[in-house]
């Protein structure tokens, strides 16, 4: 009786072994500030210690990253509100899990004449060469910022530069006379001559997302909890513990090695969902820049079901 005892418990116990085995999410990382906690999750183990094993795959643009999320190489990523509203209208079926915190800056070249926005031209047909893409948040979060500042949105001649690496180099060589970049790349940029002319602090909440395909969310819900119990304890121990990451964050991101002493390090907050407001405003850029036909509603964009009530949109 007692080794059937015995026997029962071990056959318990390997079920249970067999029931925590690591689930695998694959998510993609771009050269910005909002990779961070990402980062930080994984060096700290917080993944493994939640029960998911996490691939962080970096890219150096938004249309390979977009590619490799609708190929399903990824199942989700660091990415933007407006590819999220393009997923939806193409039927791709990515949603808004939370929102990825970071900040952009619109840069003026060591070699523009521009020292503010109060420089910006305005009645002599000037206008003024920048790096963006057409369909991307850099070209959103600009035009906000000049709308601001009270700058003619007009008088900006857009240069599509698709790689953040190859933006940044464009804009210290002179090559274009502003543009805009996440953090900390506007910091290394700032460090070689460029000069800030407005940033996106002021906004509250930049439109940076996390989002998961279609077939994430449908066959790996736990695997992204899981993700982000570990992304809450990574913004604790990063909020505790900044300068401790800043070599492998500037290593996991793909930065210049002097980033990790240039950057700047704030502090980030639970994982939180987009506001309503925002999902509307970009949601109504896109459709007065053709970029779609139509607006989405909040729940078309966004999943509610991974974050606790106190993480509701703030």
């Amino acid at each position: 009786m007692r080794k059937l005892a015995f026997g029962i418990g071990l056959l318990a116990l390997a079920l249970l072994f067999a029931g925590s085995a690591y689930g695998e999410l694959t998510v993609g990382l771009m050269p910005a500030y909002n990779s961070v906690p990402l980062v930080v999750a994984e060096a700290a183990g917080f993944y493994k210690a939640n029960n998911v094993e996490v691939n962080l795959a970096p890219f150096n643009g938004q249309l390979e990253r977009e590619t490799a999320l609708q190929t399903g190489a990824i199942d989700g990523t660091i990415s933007d509100m407006i590819n999220a509203i393009q997923a939806w209208s193409h039927g791709f079926g990515a949603k808004v899990t939370s929102v990825s915190e970071g900040n952009f800056s619109l840069l003026a070249s060591p070699k523009c004449r521009l020292a503010t926005l109060k420089d910006w031209p305005k009645g002599d047909g000037r206008k003024v060469s920048s790096g963006l893409l057409e369909n991307s948040i850099v070209y959103y979060l600009t035009e906000r910022m000049l709308s601001s500042a009270g700058a003619d949105q007009s008088r900006l001649e857009l240069v599509p530069i698709v790689q953040l690496p190859v933006r940044l180099e464009m804009l210290i060589a002179g090559r274009v006379e502003t543009a805009c970049l996440p953090e900390p790349l506007a910091t290394l940029a700032v460090s070689r001559g460029a000069r800030v002319l407005a940033d996106s602090d002021g906004m509250g909440t930049t439109p940076g997302v996390i989002l998961f395909t279609g077939k994430a969310l449908s066959t790996k819900w736990g695997e992204i909890l899981s993700f982000y119990r570990a992304y809450d304890q990574a913004v604790d121990e990063l909020n505790a513990r900044p300068d401790r990451y800043r070599e492998v964050i500037a290593q996991k991101c793909g930065f210049p090695p002097v980033v990790a002493k240039l950057m700047r390090l704030g502090r980030f907050r639970h994982a939180f969902l987009p506001p309503e407001a925002l999902v509307s405003d970009v949601s109504a850029w896109m459709k007065g820049k053709g970029l779609a036909d139509r607006q989405p509603s909040y729940e078309d964009i966004v999943e509610r079901g991974f974050l606790s009530d106190h993480a509701r949109a703030e």
